[in-house]
C-alpha cells in the first residue's frame, strides 16, 4: 500500500510539473512577444490644414499669381481661386482615384462629383482663418505723406488738399473710405440702433489696396506673400462688425461745420505709430472728443450725464452709448475730464 501511495505521488508531483512548464513558458512568450501596433489616427481629407508640414512649403508652391479667372473677379490681377488640380495631385493621387466622389474634393468644391466643378467661393468664408496681417501704419504714413504732397508745396499731405471747401484728407482715407452698407452684426443692434454708413469707414478686405504698390514695384511684391502674411498660432474666426464703444459717434455729424470731418489721426493718435494690425484699436482718447463735448462756452455733455447718475444711479448714459454701455459705471477718465474725484454708481446714496 505504502508502495503505492508512492508512486501515485510520483506521477502527480511529474503531472504538476509539466502543467508548471507550460505554464511558464506562455507566460515568457507573453511577456516576449511584440505588443501590438497602435493605428494611426484616420485623416480626415475633407478638411485642409497650411498647419500641415508638407502644406507650408513656399506659397507659389500651389497658388498661381494671378490665377486664370483674376478678370472675372477683380479688376486688377489678384489670387482669386484655388489651387489646380495640379497642386493636388502631386501628393495626394491615391485620394484623388479612390472612388467616383472622392472626400479630398470636398476642400474646394461646393458638389463632388465627376460632372460638376462648381467650387466653394474663395476664400470660403465658412472657413476659419490660418494668417494674420502684417500692416506698418507708421510706415505707410510716411509714404502717403511724402507721395501726396500739394504741387509745388512743402505742405505735407496731413493737410486737406488744395480746395479747403471740399475738406478732403490725402492718408488714411485712400485706404479707409466710407462705408456705402452697413455689416450685420452677428447679434442684435443694442436697444435696435443702427448708425447710418457715416458713423464707420471700412478696412480693407482685398489686395486692391495693396497692389497699386506691391504689385511687382515695391516689397512684399505680389508673389512674396510672407511678406504681409504670416500664419496664425491658431485658426480665428474673422470680425465682421468693428467693436464701437461710443456707438452712437457719426464721422459726418455736425451739419454744415462739419465738427466730425478731419484729418484722422487729430483723434486716432496712436495708428500712425503702429507697426502692426495685430492688437491695433481705434485708441481715440475720451481728450479728443471734450475738446468740444466738455468745455467750457461750449457743451458739458459728459458732466451734464455724470450729473445725472448722481441723481439716479440707474441713470443709463445715451448721448454717446447705447445702454449696454452706457449702464455701466463711467470710467474714471470721465470724472477727470469733469474734475471730479472718480465714483461707482454703488458708491452714490
Amino acid at each position: 500500500m505504502q508502495s503505492r501511495l508512492t508512486f501515485i505521488e510520483a506521477i502527480t508531483l511529474a503531472t504538476c510539473v509539466a502543467l508548471l512548464s507550460v505554464f511558464s513558458a506562455a507566460a515568457q512568450r507573453r511577456r516576449t512577444s511584440p505588443r501590438p501596433q497602435a493605428r494611426p489616427p484616420a485623416i480626415d481629407y475633407s478638411k485642409f490644414s497650411h498647419a500641415t508640414q508638407k502644406h507650408q512649403g513656399t506659397c507659389n508652391t500651389c497658388h498661381k499669381i494671378p490665377t486664370e479667372n483674376w478678370r472675372k473677379a477683380r479688376a486688377y490681377p489678384d489670387i482669386t481661386d484655388y489651387p489646380g488640380h495640379v497642386a493636388c495631385v502631386s501628393c495626394h493621387r491615391p485620394q484623388f482615384f479612390r472612388t467616383d466622389r472622392p472626400q479630398i474634393c470636398s476642400v474646394c468644391h461646393s458638389k463632388v462629383s465627376p460632372r460638376d466643378d462648381v467650387r466653394f467661393v474663395f476664400r470660403n468664408p465658412a472657413n476659419p482663418l490660418e494668417f494674420s496681417i502684417t500692416f506698418p501704419h507708421d510706415k505707410h504714413q510716411d509714404v502717403i505723406a511724402e507721395l501726396r504732397r500739394p504741387f509745388g508745396s512743402a505742405r505735407a499731405a496731413f493737410n486737406h488738399a488744395v480746395d479747403d471747401k471740399a475738406q478732403l484728407y490725402n492718408n488714411c482715407t485712400i485706404c479707409h473710405v466710407q462705408q456705402t452698407q452697413m455689416p450685420k452684426p452677428l447679434n442684435a443692434w443694442p436697444d435696435g440702433f443702427v448708425p447710418d454708413t457715416a458713423g464707420f469707414k471700412t478696412a480693407p478686405s482685398s489686395h486692391s489696396s495693396c497692389f497699386n504698390c506691391h504689385w511687382k514695384a515695391q516689397q512684399p511684391i505680389a508673389s512674396n506673400c510672407g511678406g504681409c502674411h504670416a500664419r496664425a498660432a491658431t485658426p480665428f474666426a474673422a470680425s465682421i462688425t468693428p467693436v464701437r464703444i461710443s456707438l452712437k459717434f457719426n464721422h459726418d455729424r455736425g451739419g454744415e461745420k462739419k465738427n466730425h470731418i478731419a484729418e484722422c489721426t487729430t483723434c486716432h493718435i496712436n495708428i500712425t505709430k503702429s507697426a502692426t494690425v495685430r492688437g491695433l484699436k481705434p485708441d481715440v482718447p475720451i481728450t479728443a472728443c471734450t475738446e468740444c463735448h466738455n468745455k467750457d462756452g461750449l457743451r458739458q455733455d459728459v458732466s451734464r450725464e455724470l450729473a445725472a447718475i448722481d441723481k439716479n444711479p440707474a441713470f443709463v448714459c445715451v448721448y454717446c452709448h447705447t445702454s449696454d454701455v452706457g449702464k455701466r459705471d463711467p470710467p474714471p477718465r470721465h470724472y477727470v475730464i469733469a474734475e471730479r474725484p472718480p465714483l461707482t454708481r454703488k458708491d452714490i446714496k
